[in-house]
């Protein structure tokens, strides 16, 4: 029975019941682009935030560190124009106090003597100034400490008290004088300990020099709680939290002290801080200085974090918002919908699964199956496979008759020699790769003469030698490259790789050289010699050579031409095999040979080592076991 009887469905209309599921898979599509745009739109939101809050950071610090900077310089520059002396107490300290009572950011300003001695001016928390002085310290004893106690008041200040006692404090230990005394620019560092005692902050410090003699160090203090009011100022989303981030994670500042405390480090915050454990972990993760990224916590759910660079040394701005914050009311919508929209989908999916089996996943799966055939030059495994969709039926005729037209070309180029070059991945493309290649040809001696004396009847010799040959080749793995006249030529560890193609290839010749003595002689004076043959190992260009029009996958070479021309060397010797030198070696002493001598190649200057493998020995016996 014909297989076209059978009623076919078009392939459009097949098409246009397909698009009857979609109408149910719209409102799942609508859905997800709400989704996703309403996703896209909170993540712009909270770019804006990030970027007014660390804009805002950002002309805080600026501006902060700028007037520290200033009032560095000025205090320096009043010291090197001689305007004020360093040992001058009273002007030494009327410039102070009046520069730290205008800079209200500045926590401490001081100077550090070469001698050890410190004086400086320092505004308190409470609002109060006081004015210490660390003197230099004698012989085995303490360093005298002198703190004079300064209250507010309008348009000037109230002396209260001075205290005197010992400083364990040596500035010329602390981190802002070493840099600032080995600096000619400004230094600025990052310590925990000042004059009176633990207060984190950030000190910029000056050399001066006073015509040339180092007369000490400079330094202005920011402390860091001031950050941290900076950023609690900040209008930073409710549930928010943003971070200024040194070195290492090292925590400056922080929006929101966790039970009111500053930790030192990221990881130094308690689990309970479900943000700083979301900037932990995304600093963790991405290792960089600027990043945004999506942090999943299990107390708050997704968490934006993102981080930027400030303008001074390597600190950032980190801030974490909870995606909830602008999102609540879209999540619970969302959650809401979906299970309408997964009700309609799930039975858009069954009902499109049915049909898509039915018309096209197995008889696509079947007609796969007959093109692996095809690839793998099955052809008489293929055959037509009826289906439903027209289109589909056509294809299925198609690959038959394709089948049918290559099982014809196979009979002008077997099949056995195209299998290793698909199997190889060659590209149908000009080109090639140099490789290490043995290369064999073998012909029928005498063949012209056979030709003249035989005419046609020479045909059904050639046949089975090069039958024969082709057969021995591929036995060993081979790929035969061409046929020239009588002659074949053949390669090995092309395309696929064979270490021990030099052995492959003499086997190949002795099996050769055994069928040709096992046929009868095609004439009587032909009896003794059967075939000639010559194999030669070495790089060569493999690949496809020829024109963009007609490509051939072949080798070409000084190796190559070696390997011709080893077969007018077996002549020359009177034997059937000869094999170069190179190619014994290659064997690594598992091939019985027996050396022939040196012998003239045309187009090599030096003479080459030929070897034979002589007519005794058995195929089976050219590769012995080594001991």
């Amino acid at each position: 029975m014909n297989a076209r009887a059978f009623p076919r469905i078009k392939m459009g209309r097949a098409v246009t019941a397909l698009l009857l599921l979609a109408v149910l898979s719209t409102a799942a599509l609508v859905h997800l682009v709400w989704y996703r745009t309403a996703t896209q739109n909170v993540e712009t939101v909270v770019a804006s935030l990030d970027a007014q809050s660390t804009a805002a950071v950002r002309n805080a610090l600026t501006s902060n560190l700028a007037l520290v900077s200033s009032s560095a310089e000025i205090i320096r520059s009043v010291f090197f124009q001689g305007a004020v002396r360093p040992d001058d107490e009273v002007k030494r300290e009327f410039l102070f106090l009046s520069l730290l009572r205008e800079q209200p950011a500045i926590a401490w300003i001081g100077f550090g003597f070469p001698d050890g001695r410190f004086f400086g001016s320092h505004a308190m928390p409470d609002g109060e100034i006081e004015m210490v002085e660390i003197g230099a310290a004698a012989p085995g004893k303490p360093r005298p400490l002198r703190r004079d106690l300064y209250k507010p008041i309008p348009g000037d200040i109230f002396f209260e008290n001075r205290l005197k006692s010992e400083s364990v404090y040596v500035s010329e230990g602390s981190p802002w004088y070493r840099r600032g005394s080995m600096n000619s620019d400004a230094a600025w560092t990052v310590v925990s300990i000042l004059p009176n005692g633990f207060e984190p902050a950030i000190v910029v410090s000056k050399r001066v020099e006073v015509f040339k003699h180092f007369e000490g160090v400079v330094m202005v203090a920011v402390s860091l709680n001031r950050l941290s009011a900076t950023l609690s100022a900040l209008k930073v989303p409710k549930g928010s939290k943003a971070f200024v981030l040194a070195r290492d994670d090292m925590v400056l500042a922080t929006s929101e002290p966790s039970d009111g405390v500053v930790a030192a480090h990221l990881k130094d915050f308690p689990p309970s801080d479900a943000l700083a454990a979301a900037v932990a972990t995304a600093a963790t993760r991405d290792g960089v200085d600027s990043f945004r990224t999506l942090v999943d916590s299990k107390s708050l759910g997704p968490v934006f974090v993102s981080s930027g660079k400030l303008p001074f040394e390597d600190w950032r701005l980190v801030t974490a918002i909870p995606r909830a914050t602008f999102a609540g009311d879209i999540d619970a919508n969302t959650e809401r919908v979906i299970f309408i929209i997964g009700a309609i989908a799930l039975l858009a999916a069954v009902t499109a699964i049915l049909f898509a089996r039915t018309l096209f996943t197995r008889p696509l799966s079947r007609l796969a199956g007959q093109l692996h055939l095809i690839e793998r030059f099955e052809l008489e495994a293929v055959e037509h496979r009826p289906a439903l969709l027209a289109e589909l039926d056509d294809f299925s005729f198609a690959l038959k008759r394709m089948s049918s037209g290559l099982s014809a070309f196979a009979r002008f180029m077997p099949i056995e020699v195209v299998r290793p070059l698909v199997d190889g991945g060659i590209e149908p493309r000009p080109g090639g790769e140099l490789r290490e290649i043995t290369v064999l040809f073998a012909d029928l001696p005498g063949f012209t003469e056979l030709t003249e004396e035989l005419g046609s009847g020479v045909e059904p010799s050639l046949t089975r030698f090069l039958t024969s040959s082709i057969a021995a080749i591929h036995a060993e793995g081979g790929t035969v490259d061409k046929f020239i006249g009588d002659a074949v030529m053949a390669i090995w560890n092309a395309p696929n790789d064979e270490p021990d193609h030099a052995l492959r290839a003499c086997r190949a010749a002795a099996a050769i050289r055994d069928a040709m003595h096992a046929m009868p002689p095609i004439a009587p004076k032909h009896d003794a010699i059967r075939v000639r043959i010559g194999i030669n190992s070495g790089v060569a260009l493999v690949g496809n050579i020829g024109s963009t029009e007609r490509l051939s996958y072949t080798a070409i070479g000084d190796a190559v031409n070696l390997a011709s021309r080893l077969v007018g060397a077996a002549k020359e010797k009177g034997v059937e095999i000869a094999l170069s030198d190179e190619t014994f070696r290659r064997t690594r002493g598992h091939l019985h040979a027996r050396l022939l001598g040196a012998v003239n190649i045309r187009g090599k200057t030096a003479p080459v080592c030929v070897h034979t493998i002589d007519p005794g020995i058995k195929r089976e016996q050219v590769a012995r076991h080594a001991d």
